[in-house]
C-alpha cells in the first residue's frame, strides 16, 4: 500500500516457490517487507494454472517466479513477470552438499534463454564432475528423472518437490536447489516497484481516458501498426460503431466505409494534415516519442455542429451590437478613487494607444472601455467586445482572424470576417485576455505589429486600423514568468494601464449604487431608508463579485425583503454564500469579522470602532451613523459599557 496523488493505492504480490522450505521464507521475508504476497507451491503448467485462477480474481499487479514455472505463466497470464533464480553460489552450495550424499550427481534444469548457467566454470570451481539434464515440460522432467537412473546417478539435484519424490522413488537422493533469502528478498523489493510503477501509469491512463470520453470531438488513437488503441464515446456518435468493434483492429479488419477511409494508411502515417472528409473535419497529429513516431491521434468533428456551435457564438457575440452605450459620465460614483479612474480614462481616450484595464471581475472594465471608445477619435467607428475566455479554443482564432472560403466544408461563400475586420476603424475590447492560447497570442501580436489581418485557411493580409483595449481579473506578468503569456505581447498590451477597484475599496459608492439599483427595479425603497442594521451590512460586507455581486444582492432584496423582521435572515443568507469575505474597511484599518449571529457581528464592529477612535463614544457615535443615545443602548445591552 502506498500513496500516490493524495489517494491509497493497494496492491498483492504472487510468487511460486517449487519446495515448503521456499514457502515459509517467502511468508517470512514478506511480512518483514510488510507486502501482501500469495505463495503458490509448485511448477510449470500446474502452477501457471493455479496462479491465472487466483489473479482471474483480481488484485494482483505482479508476479515473482523462475525458470520454467514464469515461462508457463506468461503464456496464459497477462501481468508483468519478476524473475527470481537461484545465482551461481546457490549452486554451488547445492552441489557441495549433493557430493555429501553420493558420488555421481546430476542436475535436472529448464533451460531458460537469457537465464543459463555457465556450467564448464562451475564444474571447474567444483572440482568433480556433475551432469546436466534439460527438460521443458513435465514429461520430459519425468524421462529425465528415469535417465539419471540409467546413468547410475546417486543424487538428483532440482525439478522441485514432484522431481524430488520420482526420484526418490526410484531409489536415488534428491536435493532442492534453494534460492537465497537475499534473492527472495531483492525479488520481492522489484516487483514491489513494478507494482507501484504498474499502478501510477494505470491511473494516469484512467485520468487520461477521463478527459478523452468527456471530449465533444471523436478522438481516435491509432499505433504504429495500424492497430486502433483509443475510440472514445464521441467517435462512437460519429461513425455509429462500437468501441469494442474497433479496439485492437487495423482498417482491413474494419467494415465502415466512412471509417476505412479515415484510417487510410497514406492518410495516417503522413505529416499533420487537416482535411474533411464527407461532412467530418479530420485532423491528423503524428505522436513521437525521442525522435520515434508511435502512432497518431485522430480527431474529427463533424462541420454540422461547428457551424451551429459558430453561429450561436455568432449571434451572442453580435448581440451585443457593434456599438458602445455607455459613456464614462454614466458610471455611477461618487468618490475620489472612481472619480480619479474617469479622469484618467478620459485622458487615455484622447490617445491611440493600447489599454490595459486591470481589477476583478463585475468592477466595470467594460462600461470603461466603452466610454473610452466613445471620447476617443475613434467614436463614429464601430466598438466590439470579446470575451475571450467564454469562447472555445477551436472557434477563438475563426471568431478573432476570419476564416476565409473553403477553409472547411459549409463554410459561407466568400468566407467571413473575424472581429478584427469588424472593429476596422474603431475599438476592439479584448475581455479575460489572460484566457488566450499561446499560438493564438502569436497571431495577436502580429495585428498588433503589422496591423493586419489573415483569416484562418487563408493566403492574403488585410489591413486593420484598430484600436486594442483589453481587460483581465489575472496578474499577466505572473502569466508571463510562468510561460503562459507571451512577454512581447503583454508589453504591447499594456502601453498604457488603469486599475479598477474593487467595489469594497469605493464603499463611499455604495448608497448611490444601491439607489440606482432600486430606482431600475422600481422600488420605493432608497438606501437612506434603511435601518442602521442593514446599512452596516452593505457599507462592512466584501463584495466579492463587486458591482454585479451588489446588483444581484440588491435584486434579491427587492423580491425578499418586505418587512424589518426579514433583514436578518437576509443578511445571513447573503454572508453564507461567502461566510469567509465578510469584512469591514475602516481607514487603513481592517476588521476580520468571525461568524456568527447580526447581534456578534455588531458586537465586532462596536468595539472595533472604539479601539480605533480612543473610546471616544461621540466620534464612533458619528462614524456608525447613530444617535449618541443608541449608541449607549448598544453598549449596555452587549454588556460592553463596563469594559469602555
Amino acid at each position: 500500500m502506498f500513496f500516490y496523488g493524495g489517494i491509497v493505492l493497494d496492491f498483492k504480490i504472487i510468487m511460486t516457490a517449487g519446495y515448503p522450505e521456499m514457502v515459509q521464507m517467502i511468508r517470512r521475508i514478506a511480512a518483514e517487507l510488510e507486502l501482501k504476497v500469495t505463495v503458490v507451491e509448485g511448477i510449470l503448467f500446474e502452477a501457471a494454472q493455479e496462479v491465472k485462477n487466483i489473479i482471474d480474481k483480481g488484485g494482483y499487479e505482479v508476479i515473482v517466479s523462475r525458470a520454467g514455472t514464469a515461462k508457463a505463466i506468461s503464456n496464459i497470464v497477462d501481468l508483468p513477470i519478476v524473475y527470481s533464480d537461484s545465482d551461481h553460489f546457490d549452486l554451488l552450495q547445492a552441489f557441495k552438499k549433493a557430493r555429501k550424499l553420493g558420488e555421481k550427481i546430476c542436475f535436472i534444469t529448464y533451460p531458460e534463454s537469457g537465464f543459463l548457467f555457465n556450467f564448464n566454470q562451475i564444474i571447474d570451481l567444483l572440482g568433480f564432475p556433475v551432469t546436466i539434464l534439460k527438460y521443458k515440460t513435465w514429461g520430459e522432467l519425468l524421462n529425465q528423472v528415469k535417465t539419471a537412473k540409467k546413468m547410475g546417478i546417486d543424487v538428483v539435484v532440482g525439478g522441485g518437490i514432484r522431481a524430488s519424490e520420482v526420484a526418490r522413488n526410484h531409489g536415488m537422493q534428491s536435493m532442492n536447489l534453494t534460492t537465497s533469502e537475499r534473492t527472495i528478498k531483492r525479488s520481492l523489493m522489484l516487483a514491489c516497484k513494478v507494482a507501484k510503477d504498474r499502478l501510477v501509469i494505470k491511473k494516469e491512463a484512467e485520468r487520461l481516458k477521463s478527459v478523452i470520453n468527456v471530449s465533444e470531438e471523436g478522438i481516435l488513437y491509432v499505433n504504429k501498426n495500424g492497430k486502433i488503441e483509443t475510440f472514445n464515446p464521441a467517435a462512437e456518435k460519429i461513425f455509429g460503431i462500437k468501441e469494442n468493434l474497433v479496439i485492437g483492429k487495423n482498417v482491413e479488419e474494419i467494415n465502415d466505409h466512412q471509417l476505412i477511409d479515415l484510417l487510410n494508411p497514406k492518410r495516417i502515417f503522413s505529416d499533420n494534415s487537416n482535411i474533411t472528409l464527407q461532412n467530418i473535419n479530420v485532423i491528423y497529429e503524428p505522436v513521437i516519442v525521442e525522435n520515434e513516431r508511435i502512432g497518431t491521434v485522430i480527431t474529427c468533428r463533424e462541420i454540422k455542429k461547428i457551424q451551429q456551435l459558430e453561429n450561436k457564438i455568432r449571434r451572442e457575440l453580435h448581440s451585443k451590437g457593434l456599438v458602445a452605450r455607455f459613456t464614462l459620465n454614466d458610471i455611477v460614483h461618487t468618490g475620489e478613487k472612481m472619480n480619479d479612474v474617469i479622469k484618467l480614462a478620459g485622458e487615455y481616450a484622447a490617445t491611440s494607444s493600447t489599454v490595459l484595464l486591470i481589477g476583478e471581475s463585475g468592477t466595470g472594465k467594460e462600461l470603461i472601455a466603452q466610454g473610452i471608445h466613445i471620447e476617443s477619435k475613434r467614436n463614429e467607428g464601430p466598438f466590439v467586445a470579446v470575451n475571450c475566455a467564454a469562447l472555445p479554443e477551436n472557434l477563438l482564432e475563426s471568431e478573432l482572424f476570419g476564416y476565409a472560403e473553403g477553409a472547411f466544408t459549409g463554410a459561407n461563400k466568400g468566407g467571413r470576417q473575424g472581429v478584427f475586420e469588424l472593429a476596422h476603424g474603431g475599438t476592439i475590447f479584448l475581455d479575460e485576455i489572460g484566457e488566450i492560447p499561446h499560438h493564438i497570442q502569436t497571431r495577436l501580436l502580429r495585428v498588433l505589429q503589422e496591423k493586419e489581418v489573415m483569416r484562418v485557411g487563408g493566403d492574403r493580409v488585410t489591413p486593420v486600423d484598430i484600436r486594442i483595449v483589453a481587460a483581465t481579473n489575472q496578474n499577466l506578468w505572473d502569466l508571463v514568468v510562468e510561460g503562459k503569456f507571451r512577454s512581447d505581447l503583454y508589453f504591447r498590451l499594456s502601453v498604457l494601464h488603469l486599475q479598477v477597484p474593487a467595489l469594497r475599496e469605493r464603499q463611499e459608492d455604495i448608497p448611490i449604487l444601491v439607489n440606482t439599483f432600486l430606482k431600475r427595479l422600481g422600488s420605493i425603497l432608497c438606501y437612506e431608508d434603511f435601518s442602521e442594521q442593514l446599512k452596516a451590512f452593505f457599507l462592512s460586507y466584501a463584495w466579492p463579485g463587486n458591482i454585479r455581486h451588489l446588483e444581484n444582492i440588491i435584486e434579491r432584496f427587492h423580491l425578499r425583503v418586505r418587512h424589518p423582521k426579514d433583514e436578518s435572515a437576509f443578511i445571513k443568507d447573503v454572508i453564507k454564500e461567502t461566510e469567509n469575505h465578510y469584512y469591514l474597511k475602516q481607514n487603513s484599518n481592517t476588521l476580520i469579522v468571525e461568524n456568527g449571529t447580526m447581534e456578534d457581528i455588531e458586537k465586532q464592529v462596536i468595539e472595533h470602532m472604539l479601539d480605533l477612535h480612543q473610546n471616544n463614544k461621540k466620534l464612533v457615535a458619528e462614524k456608525l451613523g447613530i444617535s449618541r443615545t443608541t449608541l449607549w443602548k448598544k453598549l449596555n445591552e452587549k454588556g460592553l459599557e463596563s469594559s469602555t
